[in-house]
């Protein structure tokens, strides 16, 4: 009887921990062009791991492609490219 309440408490709890980021928004935190611009919006989480940037604009106003991986709970690593061809890195945060 215990293995079996312990199993009921414990499988709903994994499937949510599998996938918890998905669907979810991290804000861009300290990202920049590789000329020093800086770069404001966010990245939509596809997977648990991957998401793309999602409304990403460099401070004079031009539109940035790219991707975000999630290494720690609270981050994920950003690269991507202005519309100009400059190159974007940094982070973006989970609230």
């Amino acid at each position: 009887m215990k293995i079996l309440l312990t199993l009921i408490i414990l499988i709903p709890s994994l499937s949510w921990a599998d996938g918890h980021f998905v669907g979810r928004y991290c804000e861009l935190d300290g990202v920049y062009t590789n000329d020093g611009e800086y770069v404001t919006g966010s990245c939509y989480m596809w997977s648990n791991d991957y998401g793309e940037l999602d409304g990403a604009y460099t401070y004079d106003g031009e539109y940035v492609s790219g991707e975000c991986y999630r290494y720690s709970d609270n981050f994920a690593d950003v690269t991507g490219y202005t519309s100009n061809g400059n190159y974007v890195t940094g982070d973006c945060y989970f609230w």
